[in-house]
């Protein structure tokens, strides 16, 4: 079964041992992910994270198939006066294709829409992340534009698309999703 959990601080190996093995991968697109990281880093996060949870001022969540962490996404630091936020993801590449991301990422809009009362979610991704572009526009998000070199990764400046999904446009539903891809659970 896969679900979303909410991240705590305890699980510190879990996560740190998780996004190690993808380290290579994650560093294309996430800033965060640099030769520098330690587990200490993953510590922080995650109590900074357990306790923007409690207070319900972000929401960040581990992906979970089975007992195995195999994903993170979050629902960033909350703009309460605009009601908006944004997204943040990454997936284990070998459960890529399978609609998990596309499904949490569902999950997470209906949570922002229906229980933080959010009237705005954007998700940025670099113009050239195919697979993570892929997601907003299979979730019926609108694709406003592009910033250009607006996140630096490494050494190099990348531009970003800009989707947004809004309160009232958002049902829940899309079409051309792969397998069986559904809301997941979110466990409180």
């Amino acid at each position: 079964m896969t679900e979303l959990r909410p991240a705590k601080a305890g699980e510190v190996d879990i996560w740190f041992e998780a996004i190690v093995r993808n380290m290579d991968r994650l560093r294309q697109w996430l800033p965060w992910a640099n030769l520098e990281f330690q587990r200490d880093d993953i510590g922080r996060y995650l109590a900074e994270r357990e306790k923007d949870n409690a207070e319900r001022i972000a929401l960040t969540a581990g992906i979970w198939c089975g007992e195995e962490l195999c994903g993170a996404i979050g629902l960033h630091r909350i703009d309460q006066q605009n009601r908006s936020t944004s997204i943040g993801y990454w997936l284990e590449s070998s459960r890529e294709g399978q609609g998990l991301m596309t499904g949490a990422v569902r999950t997470m809009v209906t949570e922002g829409f229906q229980n933080f009362g959010l009237h705005r979610i954007e998700i940025r991704c670099a113009t050239g992340n195919q697979k993570s572009c892929a997601i907003p526009r299979r979730l019926g998000f609108v694709e406003e534009g592009i910033l250009r070199e607006a996140e630096r990764l490494g050494d190099r400046w990348v531009d970003l698309r800009v989707f947004s999904m809004l309160e009232g446009d958002w049902d829940g539903t899309s079409t051309g999703l792969p397998g069986d891809c559904k809301s997941f659970p979110l466990r409180t």
